[in-house]
Parts: C-alpha cells; structure tokens; sequence
C-alpha cells in the first residue's frame, strides 16, 4: 500500500505497482535520461534518484517536479 501526503482532505491509499510497472517504468526512466543525453544536457545524480523513485511507486512526479525546482532555485525555470 503506497501513502499519499498532501491529498486534500487527508491522505489516500493505492495499490502497490506491479514488477511489470516497476520495470515498464524504470525503462522509461532510462530513455528519459538518454534523450537529455543525446541532446547534451546532464541529469543530475539526485534526479536520477527521484525518477527511480517515483517510478517504483514510491513518491509522485509532481514531487520529482517539486524537487528539481528547490535544487534549481537560482535558474529560471517554466512552470506550468
């Protein structure tokens, strides 16, 4: 069971993600980083982590978003 904070009104459970999810999902993160690579740009190693993360169900994208933003709070950056 994965716990959720900040949900509003409290908290929220989900089922733990499948080893295919798992896997699909570290793939993805994988060619995610390749394609900055190809492009020249570097992820950075606590990135990296908070990809793995989020992609074995362990905290959310926006929070892999929120995290990226406090690290780079010196350089502009778009926010939707």
């Amino acid at each position: 069971m994965l716990l959720i904070e900040g949900f509003p009104g409290g908290t929220v459970t989900t089922a733990p993600l499948s080893k295919e999810e798992i896997e699909r999902n570290m793939r993805d993160v994988a060619h995610a980083i390749a394609q900055q690579e190809l492009e020249g740009l570097h992820v950075s190693a606590a990135t990296v982590e908070d990809m793995k993360r989020a992609a074995c169900g362990e905290i959310r994208s926006e929070d892999v978003i929120r995290n990226i933003h406090a690290r780079v709070k010196h350089a502009e950056v778009l926010r939707q």
